[in-house]
This record gives C-alpha cells, sequence and structure tokens, in this order.
C-alpha cells in the first residue's frame, strides 16, 4: 500500500492541470538563467582553507587554494587563520524530477528558475533528472552551451509497462510498453541511459518480469546503453532488479529472506536507496513529521524561505494508523538492508527525489545526505554524494578538488563532517567561472536595517 501510493503521486503530477505554459516559451526563458549573488572573474584564492582530499576524505591545511580560469590553478601551505574555510568539492544527485513542484503539479516559468536556484544554494553542482517532458532535453542542452549550474543530465522518456492505472492518461515522459516486442524495440538504435520503472500490478494482462527484464539488460548491454531500473521499494520488484543484474537501481531494498540469495549481487551494481522519500511519506500528518520539518527550515536558511507553513502542512492527508504502521516496518526494513551491508558503500549514489511529493530540491539532497551517514559514517555519506554519483553523472571535476582539475568548490564557514547541521554555514559556491556568494542570515538582517 505504501509504494503503491508513492506512484500514483508521480503520475498525478503527469496528468495535473496546472498551468502548461513553459514548453511554448522555453527557448526564449531558460537560455539566460542566472542567479543573484553570481561573481564572475578569472581568479579567486582562499587562505587558512582546509581541504577534502579525493579517496581519502580526510582535511589536510591549512592551504591556499587558487582558481583561474575556471581550474584549480594551485594548491600551496598557508599560515593558519582564526577564522578557517573548510572546502568540499561540488556535490551531484543523481536522482531528480524537474517537471514537478513538489506538491503534485507541473512547474511554471518561476518555479523551475528557483529550483535550479536551490539545487545551487544547497551545493548541488550537477543533477540528472528522470522523468521528464521534452522540454528537460532541450533545457540540459541550453545551459550547458551557456555554461551555467547546476549541470544537468537528462534521460529519455522512462519504460513502463501499461496499465489501468494509466489508460486514461497521456503520460508525458514516459513511454508506455504494451508487449515483450515493444520492451525490446524501445532498446534499440539509442546510446547513453535509459529507465524502466519496475512494478507488479495484479490482474494487468502485461508487465515486465524477470526473464523479460535479464533480456532488456543483455540487450541494451549489447548496444551500448544502459539500463536502470526504479523498483519504489517492492520486495518482487527488488529480487528481480538483483536477478537480472541491472546495472543501476533506485529506490530503497527491505531486509527480507527472499532478498538475501540475490542481494550480493548488488556489489556489481550502484544503487541509489532514496531514502528520503519514504522518510518524508511516512510522516505527513503528523505532529512528530512537524517538528522535523521545522528542523529542516533552521537547518537551511536557504529552504527556510520558500519551506511550507506548518499550517499548510496540517491539511495535507497522511497515512491510515494501520498503513503508518505499514510504512514503519518497511522503512525499518530499508534502514537494516543497507545498515548489514556496509560493505557497499563504493556503491552508494545519492539521490534525493525531489520533485516527489515534499521533496524539495537542495534540501532533499541534505535529508539524504544525513540519512546515508548515519547508515554508513560522515566520509563514506560525502563519498556518495562527491565521488561516486559525481564520476556516475560525469562530471567534469569527478567529485574531488585537484590541481588542473575543473574547480567545483564549496566553501563552508565551519566543518560540515563534524556535524550535518553545519551545511548550514555554506557561503561560497564555485563552479568554475562563477563564484556564488550566498548571504547568511545575520548578513542578511543587517542589509535589512541598512535599507
Amino acid at each position: 500500500m505504501f509504494v503503491k501510493r508513492l506512484i500514483l503521486i508521480a503520475l498525478k503530477k503527469v496528468r495535473s492541470n496546472s498551468v502548461r505554459i513553459l514548453p511554448k516559451f522555453f527557448p526564449y526563458v531558460l537560455g539566460y538563467l542566472l542567479f543573484s549573488g553570481n561573481i564572475y572573474a578569472d581568479s579567486w584564492s582562499w587562505n587558512g582553507a582546509y581541504l577534502i582530499q579525493p579517496e581519502t576524505l580526510e582535511y589536510s591545511g591549512p592551504f591556499q587554494i587558487q582558481v583561474k580560469d575556471g581550474l584549480v590553478e594551485k594548491i600551496s601551505s598557508s599560515p593558519a587563520s582564526k577564522e578557517p574555510l573548510f572546502i568540499l568539492p561540488g556535490f551531484c544527485d543523481s536522482h531528480v524530477t524537474l517537471g514537478a513542484n513538489s506538491l503534485g503539479g507541473w512547474k511554471e516559468r518561476s518555479e523551475l528558475e528557483s529550483d535550479l536556484k536551490q539545487f545551487l544554494l544547497h551545493g548541488f553542482t550537477h543533477i540528472q533528472s528522470i522523468a521528464d517532458p521534452p522540454w528537460a532535453s532541450e533545457l540540459s542542452e541550453i545551459r550547458k552551451k551557456n555554461s551555467q549550474y547546476p549541470k544537468i543530465s537528462v534521460l529519455p522518456p522512462v519504460l513502463l509497462a501499461e496499465s489501468k492505472e494509466i489508460s486514461d492518461s497521456k503520460v508525458s515522459g514516459y513511454k508506455i510498453l504494451k508487449s515483450p516486442e515493444e520492451a525490446m524495440s524501445s532498446l534499440s538504435g539509442k546510446k547513453g541511459k535509459i529507465h524502466l520503472f519496475l512494478r507488479h500490478n495484479e490482474g494487468e494482462t502485461f508487465e515486465v518480469d524477470g526473464k523479460l527484464l535479464y533480456r532488456m539488460r543483455s540487450e541494451a548491454e549489447k548496444n551500448g546503453l544502459e539500463l536502470s531500473v526504479s523498483t519504489f521499494g517492492e520486495e518482487f520488484a527488488n529480487w528481480e532488479a538483483l536477478s537480472s543484474e541491472t546495472k543501476v537501481l533506485y529506490h530503497p531494498i527491505p531486509e527480507t529472506s527472499s532478498i538475501r540469495p540475490v542481494a550480493h549481487n548488488l556489489v556489481k551494481q550502484i544503487w541509489a536507496p532514496l531514502f528520503g522519500i519514504y522518510f518524508t511519506r511516512k510522516g505527513i500528518g503528523t505532529s512528530s513529521f512537524a517538528e522535523e520539518w521545522e528542523k529542516w527550515t533552521q537547518w537551511s536558511p536557504t529552504f527556510k524561505e520558500r519551506a511550507l507553513s506548518k499550517e499548510v502542512l496540517s491539511t495535507m492527508p497522511g497515512l491510515s494508523e494501520s498503513e503508518r504502521e505499514e510504512a514503519e516496518k518497511e522503512y525499518e526494513s530499508y534502514l537494516a538492508f543497507l545498515r548489514a551491508r556496509k560493505n557497499l558503500t563504493l556503491r552508494i549514489l545519492l539521490g534525493s527525489g525531489a520533485g516527489h511529493q515534499l521533496q524539495f530540491p537542495g534540501i532533499s539532497g541534505w535529508k539524504e545526505l544525513r540519512i546515508l551517514s548515519e547508515l554508513l559514517g560522515p566520509k563514506e555519506a560525502l563519498r556518495a554524494a562527491t565521488e561516486t554519483t559525481c564520476q556516475y553523472l560525469g562530471a567534469a571535476h569527478e567529485g574531488k578538488i585537484r590541481v588542473g582539475k575543473p574547480a567545483h568548490l564549496l566553501i563552508f564557514r565551519e566543518d560540515p563532517l563534524q556535524n550535518w547541521d553545519k551545511l548550514k554555514t555554506l557561503r561560497t559556491v564555485v563552479t568554475e567561472r562563477v563564484k556564488t556568494e550566498i548571504s547568511s542570515p545575520e548578513k542578511k538582517k543587517t542589509e535589512r536595517r541598512r535599507r
């Protein structure tokens, strides 16, 4: 019941009757999305900085770091500072949906600009968007051409087996499969990546089962195409995705006796658990979630400016008591699965699920980072958000800070690895030739007084 609600929400986003003017005006309004606070220059430098080192993810320093023409030009010893800086590589998010506004509808132009800004101001310099309308590819190309950040990777329309659930809807961002032949032909003549929603609905005339998924994976590999799968936490879907050794999995995996015999295949696969979606969904409508929401707004001053009020949150329908009990058990099972398999740390991607209900850009990535940290430790959570995910997305900096390589830097006033609440001390985001300054709450108060 719990996971079914999640996929239904995703489909309602596509069917929403909200204003849909974006595709029509897309080429005119998205070519020049610039954020306030951006500074363009040929070079910058910082002294008294402690840098996260590649692979070890340990700090070293203090250093002076110099950036010139978009590259890290030099890292040299520097005297200690009374106010040291802590510098991490830019974060990457492997699973967002730009076409949805986290409240169940399409985005308008202002929402899209705001969301992209939110990703950047939370330190996400590269994102991958899934299940979007056709304009997402156009957006990605325009931003790539204009060297704008965050960089956006997009996937072709998601493959989805036909069902009664979607029979009367025109779902944008999806390719509906009606037979095994269509499933196989959808993998022909393509390169790069393609994504499948793997779900099971009783009574349907066609669904992608384990045998077909194995054939699809083999055909994709033969054609040089990477097939990834969303399982929505379903036990049977996870079993088939693990058994077929599909390279990339999204959504959590339950700790069950049936999953254990095939769980070892994950050492050959890459996995983004997307815990945050399930954490949020099970809590909607409860007082404890309202309290958690308030913590998020204190954690991220940037998010606080657009967060929903407690009053609005209280009007959102949650799960019934029995459904919530089931959801809590499922969620604990998901956590237990990864907790028992810490050998998977090098295979974990960070995926925030931004675009799902109440999964907002940026802050949802921070929340996912915190959950992973509680399970794997702060260094391995950071590795997921930087080296593993950034390399998977093909980010130029590969989630590392290295001399001679593109400069994608997050500059903090306090060390976030000591406490993830310190992420709120992010003050500067460097994306090669652009330096985006983030005003602190104290600075904003001073600016208001001056006005």
